[in-house]
């Protein structure tokens, strides 16, 4: 057996093994005492839903822009030679999700403690 080959089923080994492994969290969020701190939790709840919202509408814009280059891509490869297509058609790259729901989570955690609340990370026993 080559050393290279040695080493990538080694490699290889020891990522499955760790795919898997490592304590699992969860998250204990608990509100400030106060009606204002719960007002001001209120405006993070609206302020994420309407994040949520407009990563949805951009990944639709997203999308359909996607579908409506590849509509083109394939007009012009219809009709032209493999040859003639592959130097003048260009295949559209897909637009991948940048993130943005995430963001929306990150964003709200950082409102809901900026408005005196607490996020409180609990390991799960398995």
């Amino acid at each position: 057996m080559s050393t290279s080959h040695t080493w990538r089923t080694a490699l290889l080994l020891a990522v499955a093994l760790l795919g898997g492994c490592g304590p699992s969290y969860s998250y204990r969020y608990s509100p400030p005492p106060s009606m204002m701190g719960m007002n001001c939790i209120n405006s993070c709840a609206t302020e994420r839903n309407h994040c949520k919202q407009m990563a949805r509408l951009q990944e639709n814009s997203d999308q359909a822009l996607y579908q409506a280059n590849l509509r083109s891509y394939q007009h012009c490869q219809a009709g032209k030679s493999k040859k003639d297509a592959r130097n003048s058609c260009y295949y559209p790259s897909y637009p991948f999700n940048s993130g943005a729901s995430y963001a929306c989570g990150n964003d709200y955690d950082s409102c809901y403690q900026a408005c005196g609340g607490t996020i409180t990370r609990v390991l799960n026993k398995d």
